[in-house]
């Protein structure tokens, strides 16, 4: 009967099937965006007017809009209500820049109607077949694009130029912790906090990922405290040189982390007054559009205080809230300025580091 039991054929039971539409880069359903997506405006090959606008020439000769009957003005308003509406100023300017000396303008006898291809998008211009091997090929280039950035980068973990795979001290779901590089150590117990995902900075990140970078901050603090004798951390972020934001959708730029300097605890009274200077001297006074040293607090630190996109720079003081800067010409602003500026205050020169041996760094 066991035997039976086994052999009976198991009873059927419903699954709850879920299928999970695609987007593309703007949150939009894909397959809804692609049904929209029709020639507007015929500027290939040979241009052909229509005559449903037509104004009569000379002899028999009729002159109006250029044909494009396949696009009725129901599936442009549909398109438009997915799409959303062109840029076509935007779009103008690019057609002026690729074509270049060739460009010319109207003539004033001339009807705008003929120039309607000026401020349509490339991709508008295209056949339905050209426009998906064009999708298909920058796809293809996409991901290509994204490889590379990524073994590019020294903070990935999945990077082949990630060289700190044995001086990492803990990784959580979004985020980890881990020595910095011997020849960037200037002080004993010198670390970095960085997430797993290649973001520019910690303003760019979720709600999630930076709950996970404060905990390993307050683990910090809490350790260095309980050190004899104990000593304070100052968090230092760079984030100055950014990339557009496509660009760092295809993992450019640079990946964010946060230096934990321990210094002693009797320098971190006069550590505000001594950042405070450092930034209000670090740019030109001319150049300075925004405040040059901006308060952040102990709660929301710097993401409470600089918007996302700006170049800045940051220092927090164990968690006792900090100062930022904005950066003006990330063309120009000192590099290395946040490690030079924990070396004059520890009294060091720039050439001094934390391990003289690859033995006392590991």
């Amino acid at each position: 009967s066991a035997v039976a039991d086994l052999a009976a054929p198991v009873p059927s039971v419903p699954r709850n099937v879920r299928v999970l539409e695609e987007v593309d880069s703007a949150g939009r359903n894909k397959a809804l965006a692609e049904s929209v997506q029709t020639t507007s405006v015929r500027t290939k090959g040979r241009n052909k007017r229509g005559t449903a606008n037509a104004v009569p020439g000379k002899g028999a000769e009729y002159t109006g809009y250029y044909e494009d009957d396949n696009v009725s003005l129901e599936d442009l308003v549909r398109r438009e209500r997915v799409e959303g509406v062109q840029d076509y100023d935007a779009n103008f300017s690019n057609h002026i820049l690729k074509k270049g000396a060739k460009f010319k303008m109207l003539e004033e006898d001339e009807d705008e109607a003929y120039a309607l291809g000026w401020y349509e998008h490339a991709s508008k211009k295209m056949d339905s077949r050209t426009r998906d091997e064009k999708r298909m090929k920058q796809e293809v280039r996409d991901k290509q694009r994204i490889q590379v950035n990524l073994e590019r980068c020294t903070f990935c973990l999945e990077s082949k130029r990630f060289g700190r795979k044995d001086a990492i001290i803990s990784t959580s779901q979004h985020a980890y912790l881990c020595v910095d590089g011997m020849n960037q150590c200037i002080l004993p117990g010198q670390v970095l906090i960085a997430p797993l995902e290649h973001l520019p900075a910690t303003t760019e990140l979720d709600d999630a990922v930076w709950t996970e970078i404060r905990n390993y901050q307050k683990c910090l603090v809490r350790f260095f405290e309980a050190e004899d004798p104990p000593r304070a951390v100052i968090f230092a972020e760079t984030a100055v040189h950014r990339v557009s934001r496509d660009q760092a959708l295809l993992g450019a730029g640079p990946h964010a982390a946060i230096i934990a300097y321990p210094v002693e605890m009797g320098l971190l009274a006069e550590a505000r007054a001594f950042w405070k200077k450092a930034l209000d001297e670090v740019e030109s006074e001319f150049e300075v559009q925004h405040k040059k040293v901006i308060e952040t607090d102990a709660k929301g630190g710097v993401r409470s205080k600089i918007p996302k996109g700006f170049p800045y720079v940051h220092a927090d003081f164990s968690l006792g809230g900090g100062y930022a800067h904005v950066v003006e010409n990330p063309h120009e602003f000192p590099r290395d300025f946040m490690q030079h500026t924990i070396a004059g205050m520890c009294e060091l020169t720039v050439l001094d580091r934390a391990y003289g041996t690859r033995e006392e760094y590991r």
